[in-house]
């Protein structure tokens, strides 16, 4: 098994399609066995480097986590330009899939120099926002941005989306609230991403997967702390789940209320179609976000609430879903405990929104192949996954 573990899911098959999906998440808890005894102000570098995956996201919850641990309280600047870099790697990992993936998905070719060019405005963006590399320290001197450069690669960044990915501006297709609009969209704009919409509806694979979901609320930080001391923990994050119930934490979750959305699942259901749509919606979101923030500087830091002495939580909104650290310092300011529920272990949950997505699929093994894999796209797991068919 790798470093960060995968993703297993096997599907077995009878006449009329999926009898049984098994989806197992088999990702290590590393956290404790690498960061215990760490000294805690080099706990939000460490944190980085070794889940290099949404590293940005990782540091930025480990480093609220230990400022709440250890009473130490974030410069507004620090704020403000954390949550840009969360934003930018949140749009850089949203178009790692839709420039690689996506294409694929549909019998198309991966737009590897679109993509290269996101990479590029991705490391211009953080060496203008965080010179010195100081946003993700612990009482870290950093220098308020130069606000012109970081509009010039924002703008950058606006037309590379208007032009290879919505053909619009992104407040345009934000905007969009009609059903029937944005399948017009699909049908005569003759690119990848609407082509894979559009592939969704020559198909007739709209409303694919659909199942029963829960969305995950807000975390209750009492119930949080009485779940993650206990003798339970280890198996609370390698299962999240909320009095015995699976919650789903995607794009889809935080674009639920969205018009489109909204009207999409009410013709379609919660398939394919909604799936995918929310993850652009996302993405054009995310992006207004960036935008805004350069007129008005955010100050909000987002902690969870208010907890015991030594104990701090950090919560960030990532591409896959909320991540979530929980820290305990020892009376030395020394990691004690250290503790990690990333997004894949709600989504990809054992009988989670995947697996009941996956046992609605009918058809023969090739459709039911791409559909699952359509679908696991859809969810979009933190590590790479493993697919097996296998005949009752």
């Amino acid at each position: 098994m790798s470093l960060e573990g995968n993703v297993s899911i096997s599907l077995l098959l009878a006449k009329q399609g999926v009898q049984q999906a098994v989806v197992k998440s088999q990702r290590p808890l590393l956290a404790q066995p690498l960061l215990a005894s760490s000294e805690a102000k080099d706990a939000p570098q460490k944190v980085g480097l070794v889940f290099n995956l949404c590293a940005k996201a990782q540091a930025c919850a480990s480093v609220y986590a230990i400022e709440q641990a250890s009473q130490n309280q974030a410069s507004k600047d620090a704020c403000g330009i954390r949550a840009q870099l969360v934003r930018m790697e949140l749009i850089r990992e949203h178009l790692w899939r839709i420039c690689l993936d996506w294409p694929e998905l549909r019998g198309g070719q991966a737009e590897k120099a679109l993509m290269k060019q996101v990479l590029l405005l991705d490391k211009e963006w953080e060496a203008c926002l965080d010179v010195d590399n100081q946003a993700f320290v612990l009482d870290g001197d950093v220098k308020p941005p130069l606000k012109a450069k970081a509009s010039s690669i924002a703008l950058k960044l606006g037309t590379l989306l208007k032009e290879h990915i919505f053909y619009m501006p992104p407040k345009a297709f934000y905007e969009c609230k009609s059903a029937e609009g944005y399948l017009l969209w699909a049908q005569y704009t003759q690119m990848n991403v609407p082509q894979l919409i559009q592939s969704l509806v020559h198909r007739g694979w709209q409303g694919v997967g659909q199942a029963e979901t829960k969305i995950l609320p807000d975390f209750d930080l009492a119930w949080l702390e009485s779940v993650l001391s206990s003798d339970g923990a280890e198996s609370f994050m390698k299962q999240p789940d909320i009095n015995g119930e699976a919650y789903e934490s995607t794009p889809y979750a935080r674009q639920q209320s969205h018009p489109l959305i909204v009207e999409l699942e009410q013709k379609y259901g919660l398939g394919l179609l909604v799936r995918f749509t929310a993850v652009l919606l996302e993405l054009a979101a995310t992006y207004l976000d960036l935008e805004k923030a350069l007129m008005q500087f955010e100050a909000k830091c987002d902690v969870v609430g208010s907890a015991a002495e030594n104990t701090g939580f950090g919560a960030v909104e990532a591409a896959r879903g909320r991540l979530l650290h929980r820290v305990v310092l020892d009376e030395a300011q020394k990691v004690k405990t250290y503790q990690i529920v990333a997004p894949t272990e709600w989504n990809f949950h054992p009988d989670g929104v995947l697996k009941n997505a996956l046992e609605t699929l009918q058809g023969d093994e090739a459709s039911i192949e791409q559909q699952a894999k359509l679908l696991i796209h859809a969810m979009d797991p933190c590590v790479k996954f493993n697919l097996e068919i296998n005949h009752a």
